[in-house]
Parts: structure tokens; sequence; C-alpha cells
């Protein structure tokens, strides 16, 4: 028998619709096996080899090489999300110093952008753990997301810069904040269980939607909100384009290798 493919996905509210069948082990053409980790650990995973698909953050394309993007899924923003912060102490022009948590690799890689090609501010970036209030212990700001984030947004007593608003600002589109990368030896049909996990959560929203909002112990109306009118898991053309274009503005900023292939064909 065939060894189980690998698939690692991100259980952060935020992801949940994306993971749902997989999470009800819905029946594939071929054995698999789901598991979850943060955003960077299900990067590294299918880096190595230890996954054929894996829930990525979209700052790890141009490093992983050999995997490539499903087109059609994602967690994408067209406004606030309220769950990618940048919280900062002191002036946004002033920033010299920016924490960021290890799972959060696209989100501090578009801070570190905005804050150099909007406000001028070019911080060196140091490496900590939620909460908040230790990310910030002598550091100007921090980057900060996922259920986290969520919990502190609009409950401090600093500036807060919603990321994928101010990028949608600036930008003109929307962002795109994680893709199922699939490598290129992923077994055929993997595309079609990926697309079939969503449409399991979209068959059983109200049933589904209960248990998400305990499990991240965030209001039913908030999970509600967030999840159906915040965030989008289709992707269409304005969503690939608004992560090209970050992927290429990132390059040019020498944040990210360049990478021009990055979608799967399917």
């Amino acid at each position: 028998m065939s060894e189980p493919a690998g698939i690692v996905g991100v259980r952060f509210l935020n992801a949940r619709p994306l993971l749902a069948g997989l999470e009800a082990g819905i029946p594939a053409p071929f054995p698999y096996r789901f598991e979850a980790a943060e955003p960077s650990v299900c990067a590294d995973r299918l880096a190595a080899g230890e996954a054929c698909a894996g829930l990525i953050p979209v700052a790890a394309l141009p490093v992983i090489p050999r995997v490539y993007a499903i087109p059609s899924l994602g967690v994408a923003a067209r406004h606030e999300v309220r769950s990618v912060l940048l919280i900062s102490r002191v002036p946004l022009e002033r920033v010299q110093s920016l924490a960021a948590h290890a799972a959060s690799r696209t989100s501090v890689i578009l801070a570190r952008l905005l804050l150099a090609e909007r406000w001028g501010a070019r911080p060196r970036v140091v490496s900590r753990q939620p909460p908040l209030e230790g990310m910030l212990e002598g550091v100007d700001a921090a980057v900060i997301i996922g259920d986290p984030a969520l919990a502190v947004h609009g409950r401090t007593e600093f500036l807060e810069v919603d990321l994928a608003g101010a990028w949608v600002d600036w930008a003109g589109l929307p962002f795109v904040f994680a893709i199922w990368g699939v490598g290129v030896m992923a077994p055929a049909g993997i595309e079609a269980l990926l697309e079939r996990s969503l449409g399991f959560a979209e068959e059983r929203w109200g049933e589904l939607m209960p248990g998400w909002a305990q499990a991240h112990g965030v209001g039913l109306d908030e999970t509600r909100e967030y999840l159906e009118n915040t965030l989008t898991f289709r992707l269409g053309d304005r969503e690939r384009a608004g992560m090209q274009e970050f992927l290429r503005r990132a390059a040019e900023a020498g944040l990210l290798p360049r990478r021009d292939e990055v979608w799967r064909e399917v």
C-alpha cells in the first residue's frame, strides 16, 4: 500500500473553511493524512518533501522550488481584516525595530514593504512570541496575526494599522495571505480534493460556524462577519493579480527573491 499523501494546513480561524473537509476525512482517490501547524511550519514541511500540499504563506512561494499555487483557492482580503495588524508605539516613520512571530512570514514582508515605501522606515526585525505585551517589549512596533490579532484588535492604546487595508489603499488590489502550495510530485486529483474540502464547509456553513467560534474564542456574530464578509477563499482574477503584484513589489524592494511562474496548471 502506498504511503499516504501528506497535507498540512493552518488551524487559524481564517483557514477553517479551507480545511473543513480534510479535517472531516472526506474521501479521495488516494490515501492522505492531514495535520495542522503554524504557517511557516507548513511551508517548511512542503519544502522538505514531508507534505505534497500545504496551506502556506504567499511569501514562501518564491523560496520553495518545485511548488506551485493552486489558482482558485486561498485566504484573501479585499479590505481590512482585523487579524493582520501592525501595532506601533511610535509614529510609523520613526519605527526602527519591529517584532514578528515566526508564523507571520507574509505579513512581516508586507509590513516591511509598506513601512519602507509609504513611511520611509526600514526597521530591524526581531523574533518574538505572542502575546502582544511581550512582543512590544523594547521595540517600536510588532506584527501580530491570526487569532492573537483578533483578540487585541481595537483594544490597545497604541497606533494600529490593518495591513490588508493599507495594502488595498496603496495597490488598489486585494491581498492574498495564504494559498495551497502543491509539489510537482503530488498525486493526481489533489486539486479536486482541496476544492471539495472548501465545498464541504460551504455546504455545512451554519452547522460548522458555532464550533469554529467556540474553538477560537470568538463570538458567533464576529466569526460570521469575519468569514462571510471580511475574507474570501475563492480566488478570482483580481486576487491573483494582487498576489503577483505583491510578489513583484517585494522582489523589487529586495525583500523576496523574484519568481515569475507561481501558478499550478490545472
